[in-house]
């Protein structure tokens, strides 16, 4: 018997009709995609742009869909402690060295707060307002009653004057080590700027600048209460009224700026012969006596 033959695989060989014949359905695809890319494309929405903003040799940079800005100073980007994204950035007015003073909130992530700008011997230079962190809630200070040019940051015990870019800070504490179980919180500024009003958890101190705490008026503990218990209902009211209208406040802070705000109506600065006094509420400042305050006589 003979092996049987292997059968040969004949190769089909396609017709260049039937080519062309899907030739006009791949075209036709490919136009088709091509057209709803286009119509994509033009439903889109355009690229935001970017907004610049020039304040002396200060720029001020951003896009407009973002309210974050980045602040260049003569061309390079400048970092005032590491951050280098603000969700706020203004001129106060006042200049120094011919350069515009700012005042700037960083983005929480930055982790710095509410800072001060200003130019010294050519290089900027930034100081904290406040430490506080909160993009929803910023905090730009509170203008002391009474005053214009003034602005209290109770979170970082600080103020500013607004007319001369002056930071004020005063010294709360007796002596270097003396222990406190709360920070003092600076309340009022004298019209001098020279002394400033701390309250504490049993007293208000007063402090000068370059000498210390300097005198007291017994404020205590159980009048705090009393005084403030107002405040407190205030502030929670006004916080949960803000969050159920899906917005967001500091509720700590309004407390503390209610404090403050209540402190200057119910008391007055007295320039005296021993310096500026506080009174209020039948009571008034008395000088803190000198081994106290560490001095040796």
């Amino acid at each position: 018997m003979r092996p049987a033959s292997k059968k040969k695989s004949v190769p089909v060989v396609r017709s260049p009709a039937s080519y062309r014949a899907k030739a006009p359905a791949s075209i036709a695809l490919a136009l088709a995609l091509l057209m709803a890319g286009a119509a994509q494309a033009q439903g889109a929405a355009p690229a935001t742009g970017k907004v610049s903003e020039a304040m002396g040799d200060f720029r001020i940079e951003g896009y407009e869909d973002s309210r974050l800005r980045q602040i260049k100073y003569r061309g390079n980007t400048y970092r005032p402690l590491n951050a280098y994204e603000f969700i706020h950035v203004r001129a106060l007015g006042p200049t120094m060295d011919g350069q515009p003073v700012l005042l700037a909130v960083s983005n929480d992530f930055m982790g710095v707060g509410t800072i001060l700008i200003a130019v010294q011997n050519d290089t900027p230079l930034a100081r904290v307002l406040s430490p506080t962190i909160d993009t929803r809630d910023p905090d730009l200070g509170l203008p002391q009653p009474g005053r214009q040019d003034l602005l209290l940051f109770t979170a970082g015990s600080r103020a500013l004057v607004t007319s001369t870019g002056k930071v004020l800070w005063f010294e709360h504490l007796l002596l270097p080590k003396e222990y406190q179980p709360s920070g003092g919180m600076l309340v009022s500024v004298s019209p001098d700027n020279g002394s400033g009003a701390l309250l504490l958890d049993n007293e208000i101190r007063l402090s000068r600048a370059d000498e210390g705490v300097y005198a007291r008026v017994p404020f205590t503990r159980a009048m705090q209460g009393k005084a403030f218990k107002p405040l407190w209902d205030e502030s929670y009211a006004t916080a949960r009224k803000t969050h159920d209208e899906g917005r967001r406040i500091d509720q700590r802070r309004l407390y503390d700026n209610l404090k403050a705000e209540w402190i200057n109506r119910n008391f007055r600065w007295h320039q005296t012969a021993q310096g500026w006094q506080l009174r209020g509420q039948g009571l008034d400042s008395s000088p803190v006596p000198a081994p106290e305050r560490g001095e040796v006589r």
